[in-house]
């Protein structure tokens, strides 16, 4: 099993996520500032050849407070974020996931562990 981790959950990827100025395409720089923070912390903890194969993966969110927060957008982010530093060869090879939200005031981060994926038995 891998097992790697974050300091800050990831900003949701959504319609904002790109925003136009002047006719220009940006990145909004808090989302910037999560992806170059991110990226670093990966790369320090990986240094293998990207993950070419299926996979599982369970991602704790520890969130520090209970504001609401869509899972979902913030998985495509990490996926991205995943394929970038080089840690997946691709999103598609992750063909389970579990996602857990956990609330721990005052602190925050992401729990990544990543397994072979155990293909289920035909029914």
């Amino acid at each position: 099993m891998i097992e790697l981790r974050l300091s800050q959950i990831p900003v949701p990827k959504t319609n904002r996520y790109v925003r136009r100025k002047n006719g220009a395409v940006f990145i909004p720089p808090r989302v910037k500032n999560w992806q170059t923070r991110a990226m670093w912390e990966l790369k320090n903890q990986w240094n293998g050849d990207p993950i070419d194969r299926r996979i599982s993966i369970d991602i704790t969110l520890i969130l520090p407070n209970h504001r609401k927060r869509d899972i979902d957008n913030m998985l495509k982010s990490l996926w991205d974020l995943l394929e970038r530093a080089g840690v997946l060869k691709n999103d598609n090879l992750i063909y389970e996931v579990r996602t857990v939200k956990k609330v721990e005031k005052g602190r925050e981060g992401v729990l990544i562990r990543i397994r072979d994926f155990d293909s289920p038995q035909e029914l």
